[in-house]
């Protein structure tokens, strides 16, 4: 796996993503935690996934519908939105990202902000909220004619927004 990490990054998955996986490293920031947890649901690592949510919200009953759901969908791409706080030395975190995605022969775009904090020291998820809509009651999305976050390097309206 030469090419570049799942989560976006110009860099080999086994240097970025996969060394956190594996343990080589840890998530440094909020941000990397997302990343690599975006990685773990392309590689359907479920173990993974459950390994880095908070001790207080970590659905574990749920290991079998998250890997059937994770192995169900076809991975496009990662895009971070914002980040607010969630540094080295910062105990909260909050990252802002879409991921696309195809289920069910259909292109959807998972838009979330995300909470992070740490326990004993490192990152772990916490929950997820879904960005408000707009006035006319959509989710407020890349603008048309902005680069497509999948990485093809087309327009999103004439990729992922069909």
């Amino acid at each position: 796996m030469e090419n570049n990490c799942f989560c976006g990054n110009n860099t080999a998955y086994k240097e970025c993503c996969g060394a956190i996986h594996s343990g080589k490293r840890k998530a440094i920031t909020a941000e990397d935690l997302m990343r690599s947890r975006y990685s773990a649901f392309v590689l359907a690592d479920v173990d993974y996934i459950l390994a880095t949510y908070s001790s207080e919200t970590c659905p574990s009953d749920q290991k079998k519908e998250i890997l059937e759901w994770t192995q169900s969908v076809e991975w496009l791409g990662l895009k971070v939105i914002h980040t607010e706080k969630g540094k080295e030395f910062d105990s909260v975190g909050w990252v802002e990202f879409q991921a696309g995605f195809i289920e069910k022969g259909q292109k959807q775009i998972m838009h979330e902000k995300s909470f992070f904090h740490k326990e004993s020291g490192v990152w772990v998820y916490v929950s997820g909220e879904y960005p408000k809509l707009d006035k006319e009651g959509k989710e407020n999305l890349p603008n048309k004619n902005d680069l497509c976050f999948c990485g093809s390097g087309k327009k999103f309206k004439k990729c992922c927004l069909k």
